[in-house]
């Protein structure tokens, strides 16, 4: 359906009251607006219109509401304070201060939801914690957190004896590594990569005490004559571990690189560290989501170095690495996540100015 038409289409539509959780993708552009995208068909169910720019998305545990990372109205380079949105007023609050402070330990957000630390836990998560890339198992039973800064290093955290249980360190790095992890089941994950393309795998579990040397990963996406310094991150689906590069941001190789530089993911063995098949070599992915289930994979295109042109949305076969819908996204910076949500509006509609 032309642009155009589908937004006619929504307009007609009313909004959608409280119901039974629906997974959608929430995807975030920086020019200030939310679309929450049915993921079987890729269509745009709504469109929420914010007045600053956001630089990320997720939903609240409950399915009522949408939390937004963005600037201050009257401060469009500052980033990032936390909003909430309320989906059947759309009003928003502000609920938390920039990434790192204080305010941010009241939540936990993992997997593109998030959480009141205070449901999950009956003791403050440490604010060391809190410039970590958080991890939450299925259960909730533990909060895995990443950290780069001082590392690499992995804090395994009890949530429902409110205390920090250990912190894995590798052994025999030296330089500048920088983490990547990721659930699958009831496994972690957990990634390490330095620029000179030497890369090691661990497969982590809560009782996990002491991390041994890991696996050696084959290299990624080596460029002759081109600098290895880039960002990695994982993804897991249907049983599957995906390894890419991530683009888009303000290390994307190529605008440094002479030469083509590798496009897709690909799947890798966390037994042997072996790469066994590239996947959308064509694509040059910002992020690979998963839905809830852990059953489908979703992924963000960045088609230029700096988001001008050829975004794209894809819905993959994690199985066989197969583009079964693809859509263009308007030019500029996207974030995207996969939640359940319990109220929906529907067409365009705009979020209520903050006071």
């Amino acid at each position: 359906m032309p642009r155009i038409s589908a937004i006619a289409a929504l307009l007609l539509c009313p909004a959608l009251a409280a119901q039974d959780a629906r997974s959608l993708i929430l995807a975030a552009g920086q020019s200030g607006v939310v679309e929450l995208i049915n993921p079987s068909t890729l269509e745009t169910v709504a469109r929420i219109h914010f007045d600053f720019e956001l630089n990320g998305v997720s939903a609240a545990a409950d399915g009522s509401a949408l939390y937004v990372e963005g600037s201050l109205p009257d401060k469009s380079q500052s980033c990032c304070s936390l909003y909430s949105v309320d989906l059947a007023t759309l009003q928003i609050k502000l609920a938390a201060g920039v990434p790192g402070s204080s305010s941010r330990g009241a939540f936990v957000v993992s997997g593109g939801v998030a959480y009141p630390a205070s449901a999950l836990t009956p003791n403050p998560i440490p604010r060391d914690m809190n410039n970590d890339r958080l991890h939450l198992s299925s259960g909730n039973q533990f909060l895995f957190g990443v950290r780069s800064f001082r590392g690499p290093a992995l804090d395994v955290y009890d949530l429902r004896h409110g205390q920090l249980v250990r912190q894995l360190t590798p052994q025999g790095l030296e330089g500048d590594w920088w983490p990547a992890g990721v659930w699958s089941g009831d496994r972690f994950y957990w990634y390490a990569a330095n620029d000179q393309g030497a890369a090691r795998l661990w497969t982590i579990s809560p009782e996990t005490s002491q991390l041994g040397p890991g696996v050696a990963v084959v290299p990624l996406a080596q460029v002759s004559g081109c600098s290895g310094q880039s960002s990695k991150a994982l993804a897991a689906a249907a049983g599957k571990l995906f390894l890419y590069e991530e683009f888009g941001f303000k290390v994307d190789r190529r605008d440094r690189c002479s030469g083509p530089v590798p496009a897709g993911a690909w799947i890798v063995d966390p037994a042997t560290g072996q790469l066994t098949r590239q996947i959308a070599p064509d694509l040059y992915f910002s992020a690979l989501v998963s839905d809830p289930a852990g059953s489908q994979l979703f992924g963000l295109s960045a088609g230029s170095p700096h988001w001008r042109n050829f975004n794209r949305l894809v819905r993959i076969d994690p199985d066989d690495g197969r583009i079964l819908q693809s859509r263009p996204l308007d030019p500029g910076f996207w974030r995207i996540a996969v939640a359940p949500l319990r109220v929906v509006p529907a067409g365009e509609v705009r979020a209520t100015p903050l006071r």
